[in-house]
């Protein structure tokens, strides 16, 4: 049990992290995870109140936010003129992956590897480029942005969701067919 925005370590002390953080809008993580969350001993009435503590999840509460780097920003504005309740929750997830990554930047040592897997996300038809946003974002608190590759994903190496026959016209089919892999380094 811990939370990647507030990690139980010391300054300086991981050389490594890999890590692959909620996509934004691209999947219902409680979904996905209440059943193990029950057998591993949360209870179900607990479920809900920890839906709302999951990143990217949709409660957008009354939080106020300030400024993000310039591309997470542009894609939340053109965002907010199709959606503003999007928008809100588009916003929220870039603030907790800010803070997800100014912890990763404190628990780094200096001259070592940060490795961050994420999927790509539409929201309303917009894509929302998160690989890019959260790159922009990294850089912004003092990481250096080796590089920004695609993966393309094996359809039928995934674990989740399977597919049964040649059904390829699910939500999910549709959207997870590639991930994007960011390269960061906290400067020496």
């Amino acid at each position: 049990m811990g939370d990647a925005r507030s990690m139980p370590l010391a300054d300086r002390v991981i050389d490594l992290i890999v890590t692959s953080p909620p996509y934004a809008n691209a999947i219902d993580y409680m979904r996905a995870h209440k059943f193990s969350l029950v057998w591993l001993g949360e209870s179900v009435a607990d479920l809900s109140k920890l839906r709302a503590e999951y990143i990217g999840s949709e409660r957008i509460g009354q939080a106020s936010y300030d400024s993000l780097p310039e591309k997470p920003q542009a894609v939340i504005c053109q965002l907010q003129e199709r959606d503003n309740k999007k928008a809100a929750i588009l916003r929220k997830y870039f603030f907790e992956m800010r803070s997800v990554l100014a912890e990763m930047y404190r628990v780094l040592r200096k001259d070592s590897a940060a490795i961050v897997v994420v999927g790509t996300s539409t929201m309303r038809g917009l894509d929302v480029q998160t690989h890019h946003c959260l790159a922009d974002i990294a850089g912004g608190l003092g990481f250096d942005v080796v590089g920004v590759v695609k993966r393309t994903l094996d359809r039928n190496k995934r674990m989740m969701p399977a597919r049964f026959g040649k059904k390829t016209d699910s939500m999910i089919e549709q959207r997870i067919h590639e991930e994007y892999v960011i390269g960061l380094m906290k400067p020496d």
